[in-house]
């Protein structure tokens, strides 16, 4: 082998190693990364738990203020009741079509 042919050699290897030390830093970023995002998915599922928590007790406060006689929440309280009713009434016509 010629003294070049060394020299190409060498600078091939470090130009590898630096590579792969390139590719063990990529690797433990993505690592961090993936850590990251399930912190933050656990995160957004607890704040999704949160926000179905405050929505019910928001649509018990409706019907309780339509209870008190609040003109604005009696008419939420029968479109929600004719929603339900209407529901119903679809699952009924697709147990009929069974």
């Amino acid at each position: 082998m010629t003294e070049r042919e060394v020299e190409e050699l060498i600078l091939l290897k470090g130009k590898v190693e630096k590579l792969l030390g390139n590719y063990a830093g990529i690797l433990k970023q993505l690592e961090e990364e993936r850590s990251k995002r399930k912190e933050v998915e656990g995160l957004l599922n607890e704040k999704e738990k949160d926000y179905n928590k405050l929505e019910k007790k928001y649509s018990k406060l409706q019907l309780s203020g339509a209870i008190k006689g609040d003109e604005e929440s009696t008419r939420v309280a029968r479109k929600r009741i004719n929603k339900l009713v209407r529901e119903i009434d679809n699952c009924i016509a697709l147990l009929n079509n069974i």
